[in-house]
């Protein structure tokens, strides 16, 4: 591929951020699956930049305070926790300060958990009334397992961040292969 194609493609890449937290190693690479297909299903030309944490860091408030703040440009939060109901107050704290300290207008939280706990879920219940007080999108099990509505919500994020992006130069190689006429013997 010469430097032509590959920055045009490159122009209209995306990444966005999720940030997976995870008290199972299954979960986080259950959950990293689900976004590499909604990603696919949305755009062949948007990319995931995601963290996984496991929830024991959120027991620490120096770690708690730094993944706090690296997630603050996240897109999106995905809570795989398998084996908590009702969400521990370390999580509850670590999403409040995340919210109050993020800097993307339309982010969304995810929160999976095992289809047996899905119908009566109070984690689910209270991540969604924490997700509907902060003013993000909330997603639970039935939209992440329905492609449809993930690869949609994805397409969406994507499209804003593609308004707000700037657009970058041509790369200098570009620059230096266009012909110029201006020479000394003009």
């Amino acid at each position: 591929m010469n430097a032509i194609a590959a920055h045009k493609k490159s122009i209209f890449d995306t990444v966005l951020k999720a940030v997976i937290i995870y008290d199972d190693f299954d979960a986080a690479v259950h959950a990293t699956a689900l976004l590499e297909r909604a990603a696919l299903r949305a755009d062949d030309a948007m990319k995931w930049d995601i963290k996984p944490w496991r929830l024991e860091v959120l027991k620490q408030p120096t770690l708690a305070a730094l993944t706090a703040a690296v997630a603050a440009t996240a897109d999106l939060i995905v809570l795989a926790l398998n084996h908590l109901d009702p969400p521990p107050a370390e999580l509850r704290d670590w999403l409040k300060s995340w919210a109050r300290h993020r800097r993307i207008k339309n982010a969304a939280v995810a929160a999976l958990c095992p289809e047996k706990n899905h119908p009566q879920s109070t984690f689910q219940d209270e991540i969604k009334a924490f997700a509907e007080g902060h003013n993000l999108t909330f997603l639970g099990n039935h939209h992440v397992s329905n492609d449809g509505h993930s690869a949609s919500f994805v397409h969406r994020l994507q499209q804003q961040k593609r308004l707000v992006e700037p657009a970058s130069p041509p790369p200098l190689a570009e620059r230096l292969s266009s012909p110029s006429h201006q020479s000394i013997n003009e």
